[in-house]
């Protein structure tokens, strides 16, 4: 009791110890520890602001890439890049807001830094939704000025006027050259295209002789070519406002206040990140210390309850080699030490796992000998393993008996096989051998042989071709009505009949048999490719087994596929006779008619 007290001491003692020392560690950690969860607050809300940001810059990029050439956005005036740019954008001023509020709570000096982003994420805001409203107005295709510019060289197109097409075509690749390039040289074509074509209106009214052309329609021409001039040069104003990529105009502008905005969020990340792996440090440093602290105080006592354990672990090492080597631990038992404490537990454990382990030896080797009603240790009869194994013996008596009836079914084919191909003097002299084999193999009382035959006016009956019972051979002539009684019912229905618990009169009733009263009947129809050729009757005094019956109905396939065989013999050998009785008839009249010929 001393040792197992002092074993348990030491262990309480190294617990108050490891507990007063994490206590240490948690009043030391804990105001790091809260300015670490605030820090890591205002990291995850910058983070957020980064995200959102980063994200609505995306949008910004997909509207100009794909709504300016989509008349969807033209036609409402909106699109969910735009609408999804500006949201974010909300979303991430409200969250700079409160970042900068939440540093202001901690007197931090970056709530200044924050101010200066809030301002330039508002400036960037109205310049990205004025820049907006102006690719509205600029328009695509037949929206906005670029559409109502070209529905005035569309009415010129669609007149019914004869006009120069090579020039017109020509002062519309100038115009798209432009509107695609921005160079000011296609602008100049454009214009020198224009008044070229102008000009070769005025001279197709001048020579009326060639063309129906009424002053009126020369008016409405012009007016509609320098409305569509007009309004391209508003085209090329507005589009020199927005400017072209990010070198000009509104376009610049965004640029700029976008790489700005990406420079300040840059500079912030890494303040705030160098200040959250700062907090991190000093609480890794602290936690190190501590550990290392711990560490040496477990180790001396670790080293000091090894010394106590160590005798014990031996002992138990050596109890359960001889366990795993199959070895008794009679000897171990006698020889024990340490009585008084937690060791005497276990190895008493390990002692009576032993016994269990012995038992289950001694009643697996028996079973393993052949021996399948081998009993087990009642001591141990309830447990697991003991309840394992005695259903390993019975499902290997049952293997065993199974083998047993699949071998004698096997061996009783290949005997029966063998019989039915032997040659006899007669066909009394084979029914006769087989029926007595048959009767000996299946240790039966007796049987009969019946085969079905046809009397001069063809009609069947049933002949019994063979008897034995009691070990010996009857001789009777007998013949049975198909009509009636158990012979009747199987050669009507072509299926066999089995009886247990049979009448006494069951031989007046149902059989062809008699004598003393049998337990069991079985009546088998000899079929063979659909013909039935006979009965196979047999009686017994015990009861037939399942794999019995089985095995009597293959055995009755075979016979009658003998029978068969034997009835298909003889039809071919009177045959062959009756062929051999022609052919010497012919050779008769042959030499009959020869003899009258001479």
């Amino acid at each position: 009791m001393i040792i197992r007290k002092t074993i348990r001491f030491r262990l309480g003692v190294l617990f108050v110890v490891n507990t007063v020392l994490l206590l240490s560690t948690l009043a030391l950690v804990f105001l790091g520890t809260r300015s670490l969860v605030e820090t890591n607050e205002l990291t995850e809300q910058f983070k957020k602001c980064n995200s959102l940001y980063t994200e609505s810059e995306i949008y910004y990029k997909n509207f100009l890439l794909e709504d300016l050439i989509s008349a969807e956005f033209y036609k409402k005036r909106k699109s969910t890049n735009t609408v999804r740019s500006i949201s974010l954008l909300d979303s991430a001023l409200f969250t700079v807001e409160e970042v900068r509020k939440h540093m202001d709570r901690l007197n931090d000096s970056r709530a200044k830094e924050m101010e200066f982003l809030r301002s330039d994420m508002e400036q960037l805001k109205a310049q990205q939704d004025f820049l907006m409203r102006k690719y509205l107005d600029l328009g695509f295709k037949d929206w906005g000025m670029i559409g109502n510019m070209r529905s005035k060289i569309h009415k010129i197109e669609k007149t019914h006027i004869t006009l120069d097409m090579g020039m017109l075509l020509t002062m519309r690749r100038n115009e798209k050259d432009y509107l695609l390039r921005g160079e000011s040289k296609y602008l100049k074509l454009f214009d020198e295209s224009v008044e070229e074509f102008e000009l070769e209106i005025v001279r197709m009214y001048q020579n009326r002789s060639v063309n129906d052309l009424t002053e009126q329609e020369v008016r409405t021409l012009r007016a509609n070519l320098a409305a569509y001039q007009f309004g391209m040069h508003k085209v090329v104003d507005l589009m020199k406002v927005i400017g072209r990529g990010q070198n000009s105009g509104l376009m610049k502008d965004v640029s700029d206040l976008q790489e700005k905005i990406n420079t300040r969020l840059i500079s912030l990340s890494e303040k705030v990140l160098s200040n959250s792996e700062s907090y991190v440090k000093w609480m890794m440093i602290t936690f190190l210390a501590v550990f290392i602290l711990q560490a040496l105080i477990l180790s001396w006592f670790v080293f000091m309850f090894s010394r106590a354990v160590g005798k014990r672990f031996e002992f138990l090492f050596n109890i359960t080699k001889r366990i795993n080597e199959g070895k008794s631990l009679v000897d171990f038992k006698s020889n024990q030490k340490f009585k008084y404490d937690e060791v005497s537990e276990i190895s008493n454990n390990l002692y009576s796992l032993d016994e269990q382990l012995q038992a289950a030896n001694m009643f697996s080797r028996k079973v393993t000998e052949g021996d399948v009603d081998v009993t087990y240790d009642t001591k141990f009869r309830e447990t697991p393993l003991a309840n394992d194994l005695i259903q390993m013996r019975d499902k290997f008596r049952d293997v065993q008996e199974e083998e047993q009836k699949r071998n004698w079914v096997i061996n009783g084919m290949a005997q029966f096989n063998q019989l039915l191909r032997e040659k006899t003097k007669s066909q009394e002299e084979w029914y006769d051998n087989l029926l007595r084999s048959i009767i000996n193999y299946i240790e039966a009382s007796q049987g009969t042989f019946i085969l079905l035959k046809e009397d001069a006016e063809g009609k069947q009956y049933l002949k019994l071709m063979a008897l034995y019972a009691y070990d010996k051979k009857r001789y009777e002539e007998r013949q049975y009505d198909l009509e009636n009684g158990l012979l009747g019912q199987v050669y009507k229905e072509q299926k066999m009949v089995y009886i247990e618990d049979v009448p006494d009169n069951y031989v007046n009733i149902s059989s062809g048999m008699g004598g003393a009263k049998p337990k069991c009947l079985i009546i088998l129809p000899l079929i063979y490719g659909d013909v039935m050729y006979g009965i196979l009757e047999i009686s017994s005094f015990s009861v037939l087994d399942a794999y019995h019956i089985d095995f009597l109905k293959k055995l009755s396939e075979i016979i009658a596929s003998s029978i068969a065989d034997m009835d298909t013999s003889r039809v071919v050998i009177k045959l062959r006779d009756e062929i051999e009785l022609q052919k010497q008839r012919i050779r008769y009249l042959e030499g009959q008619l020869t003899e009258q010929a001479e």
